[in-house]
Formats: C-alpha cells, sequence, structure tokens
C-alpha cells in the first residue's frame, strides 16, 4: 500500500483522482435515478431503451471534439468547464421537478448532454496523469482510475436505489450535481496541469501535428503495441456486452432465481475486479506489461470458459470473482504502455480516439447476444464471451508487438522520454 500512499502525498494527483472519484460515484448514480423517473413517468420498454441509448451514443461524437480542446487548452479547465455544464444539465432535472415542470423530453436531453460530454474526463484525466507522477508509477496511478470507476459501479447504484426509496430520484440527481462541483473545485485547486514532458517544446512548435484527428489518427497506425492493444480490449468489450444480455438471462432460465441474484453475481464480479486493482497498483510488477496482458486476457477467458457447465450461482460467482481479478490488470498496464508511446501533444486526442473505439463495441455485443439467444440455446453466446477474452489473449502471446520496446519493460521501470513521432 506505500504505493498508493505515495501517491497521494503528491498534492495535485490526490486532488485530481479525488474529485474524478467522487464525480464517478455520482455518475454511477445518475443513470439509475433517470431511468425511475422515466419508469415513474409511465416510460414503455422501448423508451428505457431508447434513453439508455442516448445516455452512451453521442460519446462517439463527443470523444471526437474532447480529445482536440485536450491537447489544445489547459485540460484542467476543460474538465472544469465540463463538469460545469454536466453539473447544470443534471442538477435541472431535481429543480424542473420541484417546479412541476419535469418532462419526459427533458429526461433525454440530460442524458444526451451527459453522453456528448462524457470522454472529456474519460480522456483528459489519462492524459493528465502522465505529468502528475513519476514514469515508475504510472500502473499504480492507471489502477486507481480504474479503482474510482470501480467503486463507482459497485456503490453508485446500491446509494442510488437507498436514497430513491427513501427520498425520490430527484435527490439523487441533486446529489450527483453536487458532486461535479466537487471535482470543479478539486480541478481549480490545482497548481497546473502537471510538469512538462520531453516533447512539449515540439508541441509548443507545431511539430508533426496540426489540431485535427488526422494526426491522432496516423499514430495510432503507425503503433504497432497500441494498435494491438486497443484491437484487444474492443474484442473484451464485444464480450462484456454479450455477458450484460446473457447473465440475466441464465440467472432467470437456468437458475431459476430473480433479481437478487442477478444482483449478487455482478457484485462478484465487480468485487473481483477490484481486488485484482487494488493489487496490481501496490506492487511493482517484474514482468513485461505486453506479453503480461495477452497472458491476463487469456486466462480470464479460460477462466469464463467454465460457465460453459451451467454452474450454480455460488460457482458462476466465484468463476466471475477470479475472471475479474485477472482481467482487471489489463486496464492499468495497457495504459502504461500507452502513456509510455503517446506523444504529449496527442495524449488527448488519442485517449479520446482510443476509448471511443473500445466503447463503441459493447453495444454490438448486446446486439450479436440477441441474435445468439434467439434458439433458446445459451451455448454459443457463453462459448463467444469466452471466446472473446481467450482468443485475443492467446494471439498476442506470440504478437511481436506486444514483446518489445517499452511494451517489454516492466512497470517498476522508469521508462524513456516519448518521442513526438509514432
Amino acid at each position: 500500500m506505500n504505493r498508493y500512499w505515495a501517491l497521494l502525498r503528491r498534492r495535485d494527483f490526490a486532488l485530481l483522482w479525488t474529485g474524478a472519484t467522487v464525480s464517478a460515484l455520482g455518475d454511477g448514480m445518475s443513470f439509475v435515478a433517470l431511468v425511475w423517473l422515466l419508469i415513474e413517468r409511465g416510460g414503455t420498454p422501448a423508451e428505457v431503451g431508447a434513453l439508455a441509448a442516448v445516455y452512451t451514443a453521442p460519446v462517439i461524437v463527443g470523444g471526437i471534439a474532447a480529445g482536440i480542446l485536450i491537447d489544445r487548452f489547459d485540460p484542467r479547465r476543460v474538465l472544469a468547464l465540463d463538469n460545469l455544464i454536466r453539473g447544470a444539465a443534471v442538477a435541472s432535472v431535481p429543480i424542473a421537478s420541484a417546479l412541476g415542470a419535469l418532462t419526459t423530453i427533458h429526461l433525454f436531453v440530460v442524458a444526451a448532454i451527459y453522453g456528448l460530454l462524457f470522454m472529456t474526463s474519460a480522456a483528459g484525466i489519462p492524459a493528465m496523469i502522465p505529468r502528475l507522477v513519476e514514469p515508475d508509477e504510472l500502473t499504480t496511478a492507471n489502477a486507481m482510475e480504474s479503482i474510482s470507476y470501480g467503486i463507482a459501479g459497485l456503490v453508485g447504484p446500491t446509494v442510488a436505489g437507498v436514497v430513491i426509496a427513501v427520498i425520490g430520484a430527484p435527490a439523487v440527481l441533486a446529489l450527483d450535481a453536487l458532486t461535479y462541483g466537487v471535482f470543479v473545485v478539486c480541478l481549480l485547486a490545482m497548481r497546473s496541469a502537471g510538469r512538462p514532458l520531453a516533447s512539449d517544446a515540439a508541441a509548443a512548435n507545431g511539430a508533426g501535428s496540426g489540431m485535427g484527428l488526422g494526426p491522432a489518427i496516423r499514430f495510432v497506425l503507425g503503433a504497432p503495441a497500441v494498435l494491438t492493444i486497443t484491437i484487444m480490449y474492443m474484442c473484451l468489450n464485444l464480450s462484456s456486452g454479450l455477458a450484460v444480455v446473457v447473465l440475466p438471462i441464465y440467472v432467470r432460465d437456468v437458475l431459476g432465481s430473480g433479481s437478487e441474484t442477478f444482483g449478487l453475481l455482478l457484485s462478484a464480479l465487480t468485487a473481483g475486479e477490484l481486488v485484482g486493482l487494488i493489487a496490481v497498483g501496490a506492487i511493482g510488477w517484474p514482468w513485461p506489461l505486453g506479453r503480461s496482458i495477452a497472458a491476463a486476457a487469456f486466462v480470464s477467458g479460460l477462466i469464463l470458459g467454465l460457465w460453459v457447465f451451467r454452474p450454480p450461482a455460488p460457482v458462476l460467482a466465484v468463476i466471475l470473482a477470479g475472471s475479474g481479478i485477472v482481467e482487471s490488470s489489463l486496464t492499468p498496464w495497457a495504459q502504461t504502455i500507452r502513456m509510455r508511446l503517446i506523444p504529449p501533444e496527442l495524449r488527448g486526442r488519442v485517449f479520446a480516439l482510443l476509448r471511443t473505439l473500445m466503447q463503441s463495441t459493447r453495444p454490438i455485443g448486446s446486439i450479436v447476444a440477441g441474435l445468439l439467444l434467439t434458439t433458446g440455446d445459451l451455448t454459443p453466446a457463453l462459448l463467444a464471451i469466452a471466446s472473446l477474452v481467450a482468443v485475443p489473449g492467446g494471439i498476442g502471446l506470440f504478437l511481436p508487438a506486444l514483446g518489445r520496446g517499452p511494451t517489454a519493460e516492466p512497470s517498476t521501470e522508469p521508462s524513456p522520454a516519448p518521442t513526438p513521432t509514432g
């Protein structure tokens, strides 16, 4: 745990992480509240599905613009403006509810604003991290970023459910608006966006990059390690999109259980991910990161393959937790490799591009799951869930892109300064 305390003693990183964690917790509550308000207003299942789509689909458009803004301006101020706008949008719901003026369209507009601006923080935070910590602290810092989302996913919906039951859904959105305010205060309290890095001088002179998305695309296509890891993550998110649809069907049709079992199994997966993230961030990983990512994906897929044997709920909980423990290490390791390779002047655009690409495959996985389940046989979908994790990992064990350069360095060694080209 000493590695965590060392990072939290860095004032600006501690402010960034604290504000981001509080804001993520609020985000974990807000979607539950928006859906519940829609249901209370007589929303149909089709409208609930449309709200979920509006909540996520604008990420594709917003992600492109967010990356350009983060690279062009002080990322602290870009993130602060993002949180001010989203906070104001969310706060408008409880205000309208108190005035008796809340409409269904209002809920959809707020969801769309959230989706449009979501990638600003999702790309801006990892773009800032390398400026705030030392190279040999990147894996721990990236683990802490992932832990924030894990805490939000584990605690946020539960807190939202309790608050909705006690004082109503609008109060949840009021709390979320306050969390945005906390993040803004933390961002503005930071002394700066971080120390200058090796290629900042080149960036200041406009070397090698315009302000459009073209340089980011060219960098990704010219960086085999980054491209390989991105494709691997797109496959993992396809698997996740499948699992989100298959799990509740499995609970109902195979286990003969209800929502409480579904919730417990989701909690087992999230708990496993948090355990894995805490462990990865607390130790200095001594093995090559690229091969470690591939091995973790391969092992996680093999564990998920046990689902094909139709285990009872307690065994499935162990399988999901075990898979979560192993797979959770992928994100901090992958982020460390990206931060070693991506030039500082491109970080906002590249992180926005990569996270947009990776997020885009999750809904595709859900659509594929629906098609696979039309026969009533869960086996093809369960095999697909495991294969989309294990097969890319197995291939990655032999790819040269994951076995040389920064990908072959452990997380404990300082990395060489990045160059301004891909």
